[in-house]
C-alpha cells in the first residue's frame, strides 16, 4: 500500500510519554503531513517546546486559520482550539464557476475552530480524526492512551473510509479508556506499545528500517 498523505495522533493521560517514545523511534517522516492532538488545557502551555526536545522533526502549531501544514512536519492542534483537517483548496481560475468555486488541490489545510467541546475537550481527539476520514486510504489515525472516549468514534470513521487505524496496546497505556472504546468498534492494522508503533509507521511511510 501507498504511503500516507496523513497521519493523525492523538492522546491525553499518559499520551505524550507514548508519543514521546514513537517519535525516538520515528526519526523520519518523508512528505508525509503529521497532525497531533493532545487534550490540553486552555491556556498556554511549553507543549511545542517540549516536543521539539523529543526529535529533530519540525513541529508547528497553526499561527492562523486555515493554515498550510507543512509536509515532513508535525503539526499540533494549539490550547483552546479544535483542529480540523481537509483537503487545501484554492480559488477556481474560471471566472464563470459560480456553483463550485473552489477547486481541491494536494496537501492538508488545518483550520482553527472554537466550537463547544467534544468528550469535554477542546482540542479533540475525534474532531481532528473526523476530517482525517475525508482523506480515506491515504490517512492513518492513531490513538494513545487516553482517559476519555475521545477518539474511538473518530478511529471508526477513518477505518469506515478506507485508511488504517493503529492503537497502543492497552496493556502499556497509563489510560487506556480510548483505546478499549476503539476496540470495541473495530478492528485495528496494528496494535502495540510506542515504540513499536513507532516502527510500525516508519514502514508504513516508507522508510528504511534502522
Amino acid at each position: 500500500m501507498a504511503g500516507p498523505d496523513l497521519v493523525v495522533i492523538g492522546g491525553s493521560a499518559g499520551g505524550m510519554k507514548a508519543l514521546r517514545d514513537i517519535l525516538t523511534s520515528l526519526t523520519d517522516i518523508g512528505d508525509c503531513v503529521v497532525c497531533v492532538v493532545m487534550h490540553r488545557p486552555p491556556d498556554p502551555s511549553p507543549l511545542i517546546e517540549v516536543l521539539r526536545t523529543y526529535t529533530a522533526i519540525p513541529v508547528h502549531e497553526p499561527p492562523d486559520s486555515p493554515w498550510p501544514c507543512p509536509p515532513g512536519a508535525l503539526t499540533v492542534a494549539p490550547a483552546g482550539y479544535h483542529l480540523l483537517v481537509g483537503r487545501g483548496r484554492r480559488l477556481s481560475a474560471e471566472p464563470h464557476a459560480a456553483i463550485a468555486p473552489y477547486e481541491t488541490v494536494p496537501g492538508v489545510r488545518a483550520h482553527l475552530a472554537l466550537d463547544p467541546p467534544v468528550a469535554h475537550s477542546r482540542p479533540s481527539i475525534d474532531v481532528t480524526f473526523a476530517g482525517a476520514a475525508d482523506f480515506a486510504g491515504s490517512a492513518i489515525a492513531v490513538l494513545l492512551s487516553c482517559a476519555n472516549e475521545d477518539g474511538a468514534a473518530g478511529c471508526a470513521a477513518v477505518k469506515a473510509a478506507g485508511g488504517r487505524v493503529v492503537l497502543q496496546n492497552p496493556t502499556t497505556c497509563e489510560a487506556p479508556v480510548a483505546v478499549n472504546a476503539a476496540l470495541r468498534r473495530l478492528t485495528p492494522d496494528h496494535i502495540a506499545d510506542p515504540a513499536g508503533i513507532g516502527r510500525w509507521l516508519k514502514l508504513a511511510l516508507g522508510a528504511t528500517p534502522g
